[in-house]
């Protein structure tokens, strides 16, 4: 009697790969990806108030409400390469994903999450937080990424301009966009981003001179 040949096992199902697949392949493999990045950090991170204990606890806190309003909007935070920067992070986002998914729902979401958390929170450890978000070419090395965009980005985010407009904002959170994102997102007839919402920056950042646009959540009275 024949035998029954063995059935050829089926080759398994590779899922398409993440964000941080394709950029940490070697360099001759890993070519430049144009993408939505966006970086935040903690406002008056090294206030002398702040021992190791506190700041640790800040961090922690950040990354929890960041992954929540991520969550929240859709945007898939695990899938995402990250960089922690200290008293904030870097975070790229795959190439599917929508760039105004970054101004809202992830603006609003994290405003929200960000005044529960503050509600019950004490002076020192309560949390005033700055996004930026920008889009651009991505390139990867052995040390992380790199390129204008990603220079770009955090003379967004760590200009005084900046910095300024959310102290005078009386709230906890403030978001600054690029200007080509704004112009990308906002100049389709489609788009369902509020443009009037934004109002516009000048930035003077080390060799940067641009023009970028920030969202602030109206304070709660």
């Amino acid at each position: 009697m024949n035998s029954i040949p063995a059935r050829r096992p089926r080759p398994p199902v590779r899922p398409s790969p993440s964000v941080t697949e394709i950029l940490t392949r070697p360099p001759d493999l890993a070519p430049a990806m144009h993408t939505t990045l966006a970086a935040i950090d903690i406002a008056a991170f090294g206030d002398r108030r702040r021992d190791d204990e506190i700041q640790l606890r800040l961090r922690r806190q950040m990354y929890a409400l960041l992954a929540e309003a991520c969550a929240m909007g859709s945007l898939p935070w695990w899938d995402c390469h990250r960089e922690d920067r200290g008293d904030g992070a870097l975070f790229v986002a795959p190439q599917q994903v929508p760039a105004e998914l970054f101004l809202d729902p992830l603006a609003h979401h994290l405003t929200a999450v960000l005044r529960r958390y503050n509600r019950l929170a004490g002076d020192t450890v309560r949390l005033r937080l700055r996004l930026a978000v920008h889009s651009g070419l991505v390139h990867h090395d052995d040390h992380g990424v790199a390129g204008h965009a990603v220079v770009h980005l955090f003379r967004l985010l760590e200009s005084g301009a900046f910095k300024r407009a959310l102290d005078g904002a009386a709230t906890d959170f403030g978001l600054i966009v690029s200007d080509r994102l704004y112009g990308d997102i906002t100049g389709g007839n489609g788009s369902l981003i509020d443009a009037g919402a934004y109002r516009e920056l000048r930035v003077t950042s080390k060799e940067t001179r641009t023009r970028a646009w920030t969202w602030f959540p109206t304070p709660r009275t």
